[in-house]
């Protein structure tokens, strides 16, 4: 009896079997989920993500991108955060200055491996091969591109008489002069004296003046050099003698720039954000970019935030498919139109809508030309020593020499426990 039975137990169990796979075949598979971190450039930020990751998320209903923006004040402290709970981000967006101490901790994933010729092709050779290396690899993408320019206020330079924008520091130092007699309300000169870019300012002249902030291998300051104190000193008396808006240890670039836009300054170094702005928000005012003015070398700072990978993130593949995407043509194009700053691609700064913008081809050209600064895993600890001594000088706690020369005694020890630049 049990042998006529067996096969109709083995025809039953076959057909459940078939029935389980059916339904495992049908139903939905798990979402994989990317922790996607992004610092606020502006009020379009968040916004913009949205879209794409709707966008993405259409065309991958089984990967979810949940996005975080952050403060650039609080958004180290966050990643920092999601590291020490043990759910590091997926993806983020950072200051390239943060990058080596991400990779001496072991936090980074190279992407290499993950880039075919062609797409890595697609960027620009200087931000790709120069501002994305370390140690011959490739520890993430440029996601946020600019450059630096002179901005000056074609108005206030005709009521002050002045023909043509500065080229060296004594014109500079004569147009600020001129402008600031037209009122008590208006200044010549922006200078940077709040936040960490303090520092980027002062390189400005630094590097105008054929100076270095590290020695060539990177362990040794060189900032306060002949060249260095040069432009301390220069800066520093601009501000005494009140042809630079008052206090400025109490702007941030933000600060300058909209001093700019409301007439009251005269001329001030920042990137190409602004002239969208000026477009935005003072249509009618009328100004002009020339190159940073300089003493022996034109200059001007590359700048590049790093779109990186966490090691210990999950899911680093979907995460991989999630950037082939956003960086797409359309994407990068509407980003850097956006939010004032430049592409990274070759393609989206051949587009017209760049090539045919007088203020984005100018700081385009400049692209090339620009220097980052020298890197290290105590990048941001170097960058507060500066920003400190500087504030010193422009406060007159300190003689601008001695200002310098302090903070290269700090920076040496800084370096002396840190591995070498980049």
């Amino acid at each position: 009896m049990a042998i006529y039975r067996l096969p109709n137990l083995m025809r039953a169990l076959l057909v459940i079997g078939l029935f389980a796979t059916l339904l495992g075949a049908c139903a939905p598979q798990e979402r994989q989920e990317i922790n996607f971190v992004f610092m606020r450039t502006s009020d379009q930020t968040e916004p913009y993500w949205q879209e794409v990751i709707r966008a993405f998320e259409a065309e991958n209903p089984n990967i979810k991108v949940n996005l975080f923006i952050f403060t650039w004040d609080e958004g180290r402290q966050k990643i920092q955060e999601m590291i020490d709970q043990g759910n590091p981000p997926t993806l983020a967006r950072v200051a390239t200055r943060w990058i080596p101490e991400y990779v001496a901790a072991g936090l980074l994933e190279p992407v290499d491996h993950y880039m075919t010729p062609d797409f890595r092709a697609q960027f620009i050779p200087l931000l790709i091969n120069e501002g994305s290396q370390y140690e011959g690899r490739t520890f993430g993408l440029p996601i946020t591109v600019s450059s630096r320019a002179f901005y000056y206020n074609k108005d206030l330079f005709e009521q002050a008489g002045i023909a043509s924008p500065p080229t060296n520091w004594d014109e500079l130092y004569e147009a600020a002069q001129a402008i600031h007699k037209l009122g008590p309300d208006t200044y010549g000169f922006g200078v940077q004296g709040k936040d960490l870019e303090t520092s980027t300012y002062f390189y400005y002249f630094l590097w105008g003046n054929g100076g270095e902030i590290l020695t060539e291998d990177g362990t040794r300051p060189a900032f306060n050099g002949a060249a260095g104190q040069e432009a301390i000193e220069f800066i520093t008396r601009m501000i005494n003698e009140g042809l630079t808006q008052p206090n400025p240890t109490l702007s941030s670039r933000a600060d300058l720039e909209t001093a700019f836009v409301e007439g009251r300054l005269g001329m001030v170094i920042t990137g190409p954000w602004l002239a969208r702005r000026l477009a935005n928000e003072a249509p009618a005012l009328e100004y002009g970019l020339s190159t940073i003015p300089y003493q022996t070398t034109p200059t001007t700072l590359a700048a590049q935030d790093t779109l990186i990978l966490f090691k210990q993130a999950q899911n680093k593949d979907a995460a991989w498919k999630f950037i082939e995407f956003l960086y797409a043509d359309e994407y990068r194009l509407k980003y850097a139109l956006t939010e004032g700053v430049l592409p990274e691609k070759v393609s989206v700064a051949e587009n017209g809508q760049f090539k045919e913008n007088q203020a984005f081809a100018f700081f385009m050209e400049k692209l090339p030309t620009g220097r980052f600064e020298p890197l290290n895993v105590r990048s941001g600890d170097i960058a507060s020593v500066m920003a400190e001594a500087l504030q010193a000088a422009y406060r007159g706690e300190m003689t601008p020499e001695a200002a310098l020369n302090e903070a290269a005694i700090q920076v040496q020890r800084i370096l002396s426990y840190s591995a070498t630049s980049w």
